[in-house]
């Protein structure tokens, strides 16, 4: 199992801001890797095949790991961090920040 924090965010933005996402993160990217934490996966809720899309749904998901349980703190306190936030203001509508942890899978579910 991989240490660290772990993060989950769920991402909603303000219409039509899908390249301007991109350009924050691409600012923000540096600041996250200064204080130990890297984004592991970025993903994307996708269509169900029959279901009209689910109005609730986040943009975009985050999954989010820091070698400390500190970095998240670190990179909020960052003065580069606060400088974005004006700019996340206009491109996030909601983020919905939450800590998890790994479950180790061997043991969880039951044989049969």
């Amino acid at each position: 199992m991989i240490g660290g924090a772990l993060y989950v965010a769920l991402i909603y933005l303000q219409p039509g801001q899908q390249d301007a996402l991109r350009r924050y993160e691409n600012l923000a990217l540096p600041v996250f890797r200064r204080h130990g934490g890297r984004f592991e996966r970025i993903l994307s809720p996708a269509p169900v095949a029959g279901t009209p899309a689910d109005p609730e749904a986040p943009d975009e998901i985050h999954l989010l790991r820091f070698e400390t349980a500190e970095g998240l703190d670190a990179v909020r306190r960052d003065p580069e961090m606060r400088a974005l936030a004006p700019l996340r203001r206009e491109i996030v509508r909601q983020a919905l920040l939450l800590r998890v942890e790994d479950v180790p899978l061997e043991g969880y579910f039951r044989p049969g």
